[in-house]
């Protein structure tokens, strides 16, 4: 802790009162979550109707409900030839209620489609564990100004995957269906366009599977259907969210330039400590511009990559703040302010930030140019992906063991520190020590508070992610009633970097021509007026080790 720093100046009663008037944001940030926000994500399912196609597709034609000939059971059709590419899947999006066409809006931020494959029990055509499954995909939108079947086309792109079924005993007979996976189709990274139009063809070639029956969908067993869930970010929410970051983008800003003028003013270079804070609220700065309004009039399809590096990099420095908040009130002079004396506890938190970015900038990445890529969809993909998640997961546990250690590490010294004869010996040091204490403890109470939902909050949105690719994309954690958690969160966050932004600024009362630091060995440092030109430490000289 910076000595001289605002936290130490303040009066009890002027803390209590900003503590208190922060207590009531903080709840504030949660109620307007729970009342005005609906659920982070919603959900549309659609049962994809099934075409007959002469041309196979050569034709280049968009097929839609006005020029479908539809098959009305896909069990009974007899295709014309061994190709089955004259059967073609199609789905609208979004489809029409009450007889009201439905649009989708720029404010959903992203669309995701996760497909569900319908296959029937057969003892012809058997389904094999782990069959691979490919599909012809086209994607095509439609703008306000288009007429009415005048689509043009957004991505196209031959997707393979893994169809992994299963099915109870009791119905291995005709008529009985498997249980299968849900697979990633498409992820946007904007709602661009108000109109979407969807067209599969799985190309079965009969005649080619007679003679390798593990060609690509020949051991997929007998389809009876396909079944599309589209998911996107609610408007409300994203409303909510958008306000709730353009209020706080400011504040954030008049305080990062406020604090940055304190320590640029001193005459001494700023400490480590107060570098680091700086450099948190300038990522937080970062994380907090609501540059999603832009989104809202133009095509980004690149917003979903962004938030994530910018998310990324907020982590990565909340992550690095802790471990030099909590190493620099224990290491000795010789190592404190120096960045060179965290290379090792710090080597977790890049191997990790490291790892993940390889892998969100090869699954997004891709993404900007083909929507329908997954990084999972192959053998190499998912063995970088396992590995960096892997990576990422040893470095986080062994980062989380270090920075408990270290906290422990605090709460002793101020134990063994407190019963110093040292400090006994005038009560004027007592009880600026003591005080320095308590805001000590409550600072570190409430790091350890944030750091705790931070953590939840990531893992709970990186877990809901993973439910919208997968088996509960329509009851996840993102399509439920998670909102107060989301933005309650993000207040905290906000809330705490602004604590040290405010508290940690050197005090202009007494240190504002400070040109160095020393350490109060004797109780004349602190009431001698003579030492104007110096800078009292007094929370890192009291928090050294208790060998010194």
């Amino acid at each position: 802790m910076a000595g001289g720093a605002v936290i130490e100046n303040l009066s009890n009663r002027k803390l209590f009162v900003i503590f208190a008037g922060l207590l009531a944001v903080q709840i504030l940030f949660f109620l307007v979550g729970a009342w005005y926000a609906p659920s982070p994500s919603s959900y549309m399912e659609f049962e994809m109707i099934s075409c007959r196609d002469e041309t196979k597709g050569l034709s280049g034609e968009w097929i839609h409900r006005d020029s479908c000939h539809q098959i009305e059971e896909l069990s009974e059709f007899t295709p014309s030839s061994f190709d089955l590419r004259e059967i073609v899947f199609i789905a609208k999006m979004p489809h029409a209620r009450d007889g009201i066409e439905l649009e989708y809006s720029p404010w959903f931020q992203f669309l995701l489609g996760v497909l569900q494959i319908e296959v029937e029990y057969s003892e012809h055509f058997k389904y094999v564990p782990h069959a691979q499954i490919e599909l012809e995909v086209r994607m095509g939108y439609r703008e306000h100004a288009s007429k009415k079947n005048d689509w043009k086309e957004l991505a196209t792109s031959n997707v393979t995957r893994i169809l992994e079924c299963t099915i109870a005993e009791e119905d291995k007979k005709d008529g009985g269906t498997y249980n299968c996976d849900m697979l990633d189709l498409f992820e946007l990274g904007s709602s661009s366009y108000p109109f979407y139009l969807v067209n599969i063809r799985i190309p079965i070639d009969q005649h080619a599977c007679q003679y390798n029956p593990k060609n690509p969908n020949c051991q997929i067993g007998k389809l009876s259907g396909l079944r599309l869930i589209e998911i996107h970010q609610n408007g409300g929410f994203t409303l909510v969210w958008l306000w709730t970051k353009t209020l706080m983008t400011p504040i954030v800003g008049a305080c990062l330039w406020w604090y940055y003028n304190r320590i640029n003013q001193l005459a001494r270079n700023p400490l480590l400590l107060e570098r680091a804070i700086l450099y948190l609220g300038l990522s937080l700065a970062i994380l907090d511009f609501p540059i999603e309004w832009i989104s809202l009039t133009h095509r980004l399809p690149f917003l979903l990559l962004v938030s994530d590096l910018r998310q990324g990099l907020f982590y990565t420095v909340l992550f690095s703040f802790w471990l030099i908040f909590a190493g620099e009130h224990l290491i000795d002079d010789t190592t404190r302010n120096n960045i060179n004396s965290y290379r090792f506890n710090l080597s977790f938190i890049i191997i990790a930030s490291g790892a993940l970015l390889i892998y969100d900038l090869i699954e997004r990445g891709v993404q900007l140019y083909d929507p329908f890529y997954s990084v999972w969809s192959s053998p190499t993909g998912s063995q970088i992906a396992y590995v960096a998640i892997f990576i990422s997961a040893i470095c986080t546990v062994a980062y989380f063991g270090f920075l408990l250690f270290k906290i422990v590490r605090v709460w002793t010294t101020i134990k063994h520190k407190r019963s110093a004869q040292l400090y006994q010996t005038s009560e004027n040091r007592r009880l600026k020590v003591e005080s320095v204490i308590y805001r000590f403890k409550f600072l570190m109470l409430f790091t350890v508070l944030c750091a705790g939902f931070t953590i939840l909050a990531y893992f709970m949105k990186q877990y809901g992610e993973a439910q919208l690719h997968g088996d509960e994309a329509r009851s996840g954690f993102l399509t439920g009633s998670t909102s107060a958690f989301f933005t309650g969160t993000f207040g905290m966050c906000n809330i705490y970097v602004l604590i040290l932004l405010a508290m940690y600024a050197p005090s202009h009362k007494h240190y504002r021509g400070a040109t160095q630091l020393i350490d109060e060995n004797d109780d004349e440092i602190i009431d001698d007026p003579s030492n104007q030109h110096t800078e009292s430490n007094a929370m890192t000289t009291f928090l050294k080790p208790s060998t010194d």
